[in-house]
């Protein structure tokens, strides 16, 4: 079973916690992907995100945090290389975008080129993660630097895929909008514009263009305090502006449907809900909790309102590759094996069971202590190592 990604849980980074990270994005910007985050999953597109030129990481980490389970989050900045940074424009600091990652559990699902995006291909991007639906150009600030990002951008772009190009019509940086000018009226060019906000120019592909005009109108012009309509390129383009309101980032983010949010729990330090643990578990440590010997059992508090529909683990073997047997209210899930040598994400899908409290029973095929293996002097017999569970509904 392949290691996935944790899901999007709250929007607390979108309503408040990017102000904590050093950098230039503006909340209109963010509101603005946020909604056309929403329209990509309404309308089942999919893909990687990306953003040339991270600095401290304060729009990647919001890019990161709605790439879905199994999509790719690339980052890419030549950081202390800023002799390849000539027209001065940011300073990435990889230590300082790590630790902001590491806050918000975004190491695992991150990857971090530290490169002069003017050496990268469409190709190596592709083989990376694939085609990106989300890419952020933020990075050299020349006619050369930024039309070669853009070029890099739409060549990599997913089917539905948005391109957000930093600093247009900024007068401190001419060569952003001259290279934007140059690219949106070239014929062999594909990108054409959708909306100028916060900062930046939203693009996406001359062919879906039309169909982005009905998603922007029906999911994110609601929201918009100001909407103008104007022309770039001989194309229809909205200038947006959001009232900047933190609320206004949950009522944007909202799913378009009556599933339930997922239920996330924490095994660490902190106490866990009344009733959750049952027999086979070890005291608290500040990652999570090891089950012992041959069976462990969680008591599950799930709402009444919707069956549970995919289960996620967080876990590790003592000693991988590690099989664990599971059972849910009583009916056997698929075999789970533990394969990787760090924490990691592994997802179930859930056979029809009914909503309401479930219980959870998680059978490890062994259950060897650290003394055993040399490891430590440990001699609890340790089964696999929990930190997170989320249940879909």
């Amino acid at each position: 079973m392949t290691p996935i990604e944790p899901p999007l849980l709250d929007l607390g980074y979108f309503q408040h916690g990017h102000n904590a990270v050093a950098g230039w994005l503006q909340r209109d910007a963010l509101l603005l992907t946020l909604g056309l985050h929403r329209a990509q999953l309404a309308a089942g597109q999919g893909g990687a995100v990306a953003e040339i030129g991270v600095h401290h990481g304060k729009l990647f980490i919001a890019l990161a945090l709605l790439a879905a389970p199994g999509e790719a989050a690339l980052a890419v900045d030549v950081f202390e290389r800023q002799d390849l940074n000539p027209d001065g424009s940011g300073h990435g600091d990889r230590a300082m975008l790590e630790t902001h990652l590491a806050r918000w559990r975004l190491q695992r699902r991150s990857t971090i080129l530290a490169r002069d995006s003017q050496t990268l291909t469409p190709a190596e991007l592709l083989a990376l993660g694939g085609p990106i639906r989300l890419f952020s150009v933020d990075g050299g600030h020349t006619r050369g630097h930024a039309g070669h990002d853009l070029a890099l951008a739409e060549a990599s772009l997913a089917p539905g895929g948005v391109v957000l190009l930093d600093d247009f019509l900024n007068p401190a940086w001419p060569g952003v909008t001259e290279a934007a000018i140059l690219h949106l009226h070239h014929p062999a060019n594909a990108l054409a514009p959708l909306a100028i906000c916060g900062g930046k120019l939203f693009l996406v592909r001359r062919a879906d263009h039309a169909a982005w005009c009905l998603a922007l109108a029906e999911r994110v012009l609601p929201w918009a305090a100001s909407a103008q309509p104007l022309d770039l390129a001989g194309m229809r383009c909205w200038r947006l502006a959001f009232t900047g309101q933190p609320e206004l980032a949950a009522q944007i983010g909202a799913p378009q449907s009556r599933t339930l949010p997922p239920l996330s729990l924490t095994l660490a330090g902190q106490a866990p809900p009344p009733g959750l643990f049952g027999p086979g578990w070890s005291g608290a440590e500040d990652w999570g909790r090891w089950s012992l010997g041959p069976e462990a059992r969680l008591h599950l508090p799930l709402p009444a309102e919707a069956p549970p529909r995919r289960l996620l683990l967080c876990a590790r073997g003592l000693a991988p590759p590690l099989p664990v047997a599971l059972l849910a209210g009583g009916t056997p899930l698929p075999p789970l094996l533990l394969d990787q040598p760090d924490l990691a994400w592994y997802a179930l899908d859930l056979p029809p069971l009914p909503p309401g409290p479930l219980e959870l029973v998680l059978r490890p095929a062994a259950w060897p202590s650290p003394a055993s293996l040399g490891l430590s002097p440990d001699a609890r017999p340790l089964g696999l190592a929990l930190a997170e569970l989320v249940v879909e509904f």
